[in-house]
């Protein structure tokens, strides 16, 4: 399947981690545009790139590693809904995406949340201390995605009706994914097309190309981000809803040519929620509604997929 590759370095408005705030408020109009033309926000972060692959790396080094083990922190051992959502380490083969008809993704990931990396619960952040490289690695991008996407927010929230209340994302319910894809053999999609349930996703650049998205008009696209200093953002599910259809949910998926063996790939993406006990809300013809139901009532009835199904 031939997919135009979409160039982003150059053209994406450029926010300087130095003067992340004012980037950001200057990219305002251009970055609404992208949401409305494409159906998802890109930036362009001199910098991020490099410390995203050194994070991914260490990642890669810890799934190879024989002691500590990063199997002994699976994600059954550690709290989920309860505090900072789903954390922890999620084994080769352990995701069964809804579209993949029981066959398993080829990869392995972790989930760094924000309650993991301050260790809340006490005893959550036991893999990043098992794992110190990574675990400051992924501290130090997991802070700056969240600013990232905070900004990213606000920009989008300013599409919305007035009287539209903050998104309130939640630093302990935010989590940072990594994914080492390996032993994919002849695969060419190594993940359906999807969306995501959160709020809103930051797309870190990838080791390698093949991520793809559905532009609004139903073509597809590949961003050009491998490499590079380009993030994405995604609109997430709950955003959809909360913005009753204003906006829809950014559809993607991975898909690669035949590699040879002992391919890898690496991505990571920041998944942003709001306080998992915090009461749904919507803007329905510009009034705001209020739920009775909370947000982790939303993920709760949506969450599927991880862990091998029966």
């Amino acid at each position: 399947m031939d997919v135009p590759l979409m160039e982003l370095s150059g053209r994406a408005p450029v926010v300087r981690l130095h003067d992340i705030e004012a980037d950001m408020a200057a990219s305002t109009e251009a970055i609404r545009s992208q949401l409305t033309g494409w159906g998802f926000m890109a930036a362009e972060v001199p910098g991020i790139g490099e410390r995203v692959e050194a994070m991914m790396n260490e990642f890669a080094a810890a799934c190879g590693s024989a002691e500590p083990r990063l199997s002994d922190y699976a994600y059954t051992a550690v709290p989920q809904l309860a505090v900072g959502g789903t954390h922890g380490f999620f084994p080769y083969n352990s995701e069964i995406p809804r579209l993949a008809n029981g066959v398993p993704d080829p990869k392995e990931f972790i989930h760094v949340s924000g309650a993991m990396i301050g260790d809340q619960p006490p005893g959550a952040g036991d893999v990043l201390r098992a794992f110190p490289a990574f675990g400051t690695r992924a501290a130090e991008v997991f802070d700056i995605a969240f600013r990232l996407i905070s900004l990213f927010g606000e920009v989008v929230r300013g599409m919305l009706p007035p009287g539209t209340p903050e998104l309130d994302l939640s630093h302990d319910a935010t989590n940072l994914r990594v994914i080492h894809y390996r032993d994919v053999g002849d695969r060419q999609v190594l993940a359906h097309e999807h969306s995501g349930i959160q709020m809103l996703g930051l797309q870190l650049p990838p080791s390698d190309q093949g991520l793809q998205y559905v532009l609004h008009d139903g073509t597809w696209v590949e961003p050009v981000i491998a490499g590079t200093d380009v993030v994405l953002c995604n609109i997430g599910r709950m955003l959809t809803s909360a913005s009753d259809g204003r906006f829809r949910p950014s559809t993607h998926r991975v898909h690669t040519r035949p590699m040879p063996a002992g391919y890898e790939r690496l991505s990571s993406v920041l998944f942003a929620y709001p306080q998992h006990k915090a009461r749904q809300w919507k803007m329905v013809d510009g009034e705001l509604m209020t739920l009775n139901s909370t947000w982790g009532d939303f993920i709760e009835s949506r969450f599927q997929g991880l862990g091998k199904q029966s």
